[in-house]
Parts: structure tokens; sequence; C-alpha cells
């Protein structure tokens, strides 16, 4: 029943925005993505693969006074499994009162240090904005996004799983997110002393799936400008639930972004993470986000029981055209938490991961046209894990046309 409803339920969306031409507002993207992945090994055969095209059509129009009504959508094409995946994007409706706001749909979620819970959610947030600071209650679920963009893998099934392809003959079991319902209080204040950007949240995540693994989490982050400098510096404790027993886990991030005084915007920025990583004594487990927010254009890791050491810059070359540039060394805390080969080797004892090296150029063409271009290497040699393996490649193409 789940699965008809679902799609009943998109296709709707889909035939409300085709007849809403002459509404307030209506747009449609389209993307193309290209994407290779090549050790050094094979880099003489080179091929692009991974192939995905996106259609995604909204639409916006006001609602009860000061609020509005957004829907959005995606259908998915993937040249590899042939077939089309339709998606609910963001589709909410937000009202606007004299002390509170209510968004109430599939809304965006962000904690305050974009490490835990990252995303799309299904539910509804009330904000109350005050002279002293912006108070926010969510309540969330999991259970009716898609698994592939929701990128929930808190067990290691729901890792195993995570990009399963959609099975139309197993519509359930390949298309849904794990199910998890999520309970957030979030504080910030953006001048806080006069100049100190303050957010906090204290976030509960209880497991519906059947797994029993149920998480809380309590976060700050304290963004302080000085002259051309921004040092921010962040924190989530961690409680996990899991089998009658609770272990503490813990991330950290600090950074420090220097603006750069010419006339097109530029920054550079330095930043470190630490996750923790399962201790000897195992009192302290591998954080666990409920998102997972990929660490990395080519490795793509989890941020669970690894430290990151980045040197990043971004900048505006011309009008048109913008550029980044990040340098990134992987550390594994433990041993256990982070195996993936062949950046560990295997059962490699080694801590040191390697570099990673990626830039992307950004060039908008026309005010509905955008081409994104990416290319980079995972550099193993440059760890211990696995020095002898293969340097990894990457290049990634992306081709965006917008109507308004």
């Amino acid at each position: 029943m789940k699965k008809y409803s679902s799609l009943f339920t998109l296709f709707t969306v889909f035939f409300f925005c085709t007849i809403s031409l002459n509404a307030v507002d209506f747009g449609l993207v389209l993307s193309q993505n290209v994407e290779s992945n090549v050790p050094t090994s094979n880099i003489e055969e080179t091929s692009f693969d991974n192939i995905t095209t996106v259609l995604m059509p909204r639409f916006s129009a006001p609602f009860v006074g000061k609020g509005y009504l957004y829907i959005s959508g995606a259908i998915s094409y993937e040249a590899d499994s042939s077939i089309a995946v339709p998606e609910l994007t963001r589709t909410e409706i937000f009202l606007k009162g004299e002390y509170a706001n209510l968004n109430v749909g599939r809304i965006f979620y962000n904690d305050p240090l974009g490490l835990t819970a990252s995303g799309l959610f299904d539910g509804a947030q009330v904000s109350f904005i005050t002279n002293n600071g912006n108070i926010r209650a969510t309540g969330l679920y999991t259970g009716l996004l898609y698994r592939k963009r929701a990128l929930i893998t808190m067990s290691p099934d729901e890792l195993k799983n995570s990009h399963d392809k959609v099975d139309y003959d197993d519509f359930d079991n390949t298309y849904y997110a794990p199910r998890r319902i999520l309970a957030a209080l979030d504080y910030d204040h953006p001048s806080l002393g006069g100049f100190i950007d303050l957010k906090t949240s204290i976030l509960t995540q209880f497991d519906v799936s059947g797994e029993n693994l149920n998480s809380q989490y309590f976060t700050a982050a304290l963004y302080i400008p000085i002259k051309s400098l921004i040092f921010n510096l962040g924190g989530c404790f961690e409680l996990i639930e899991y089998n009658d027993e609770t272990t503490p886990a813990f991330v950290t991030d600090i950074g420090l972004t220097f603006i750069l005084p010419t006339k097109l915007a530029k920054r550079i920025k330095l930043s470190w993470k630490y996750s923790s990583g399962v201790s000897e004594d195992k009192t302290i487990g591998a954080f666990l986000p409920i998102t997972t927010v990929s660490q990395g254009e080519i490795v793509e890791a989890k941020l669970s029981g690894l430290s990151l050491f980045s040197l990043d810059f971004t900048g505006r070359l011309a009008k048109s055209l913008s550029a980044n540039t990040a340098f990134t060394y992987f550390i594994r805390n433990d041993l256990g938490t982070y195996r993936y080969y062949p950046v560990t080797g295997g059962d490699s004892q080694g801590h040191l991961l390697g570099a990673e090296i990626f830039g992307k150029l950004v060039w908008t063409i026309t005010s509905g046209i955008r081409l994104n271009i990416g290319t980079g290497a995972f550099i193993p040699a440059l760890g211990d894990a696995a020095p002898d393996a293969d340097v990894l490649w990457r290049t990634k193409l992306n081709l965006v046309f917008s109507i308004y």
C-alpha cells in the first residue's frame, strides 16, 4: 500500500506542476551528471561512467497571508540501471506569524555543524524569532525518503544497502530510507556580545526499524570574526544506545578562514575535524551521525573514526567563473571503524590513509546554464595504510539547464 500511495503522490505533484504554468512561480531544472573513477593502473582505459540525468520541476505560490506553498520533485535516470526513479524533494507549507513561523512538509534540517543530520526530512518545525536569539523546535521522520539521497547509514546493514538500485518488484525494500524519528531543539544568536555567532542544538533519534539503535546529540558551534579572519570552533557529544548499552562518542570541528583583500571574493580555509573511534577499553565509541555527510570528493568517507586536515581555496576568478581547490589528509583513529579497501589496504595496521587533492570550476555560461567541472586524485602512497595501492582518480562533469 505504501508503494502505490507514494507513487500516486509523486504523480500528483508532477501533474500539478505541469498544469501550473500560469501560477505565481514555476521552474524546471535539467541536470546531467557524468563521472569517471579509475586507478592509475587503468588510467589509459579511462571512460566516463556513472551517467545520471535528473529532471526537477518546482512550483511556489503565496499561501495564507505572508506564507507560501512550495512543491518540488525529481526524476532521476541512471544509465547503468536503465530505470527512472521518482522522488518528492523539498515540499512544504510555510506560515509566517507575528511571533512564530511554521514549516510543514518535506523540509530541510541542518544541525549546527552540518555533520550529524543534514538534508530533507518529513515533519514540522516551529521557529521563534526574538531579540535574544532564535529558537526552533523540530520533529522529523525518515522512513518515506529516497534512501540514496537520504544516506542514513547508522548500522552496518544500512551502510551496505544505502546504494542499492531501486527494484520496482521490491519497491518498499529498495527505495525507502531506514525508519527513524528525530526530535530537535535548536538555539542560535547571530550576534552574541555584538560579534559572536552562536549555534546550539539538542537532537535525539529513535530507531523504529527494529534494530534498537537510538542516539542523542548535544552540539554547539561558535563563529568569531576578527577583521579579515573568521575562527570557528564546534563540537558534538553523542550518546549511542544499542542493545541496552550506552556508549559516548564525540566529534570536533575547528577552522580558520582568511578573507583575501581582493576585488573578487576569495577565501582560504584551514580546518581540522576529529571524530572519535573505538577506544582500546571500549569506553568510547566511534562517532555515529544520522546522515552520512561525505568527506572528500573521491574517498567520500563517513565521518566516523576519522581525522581530517584540510586546506581549501575558494574564489571567484571572473564574473562568471569561480574555483575551488582542496587538499585533505585522512587519518583513521582506530583500526576497525573505517576499513575501505584499497584506501586501508584490507587488514593494514596503518593509521595514515593518504591525501586527496581535488579542484573544481563553476562556469555560469548564462543565467540559465551552468557547467561544473571537477577532477582530482587520492594518493595512498602519502600514508602507511596502503602505501603501494594505486592512485585513485576521479573526474566529475555536471551541466545544469534552468528555466525560471
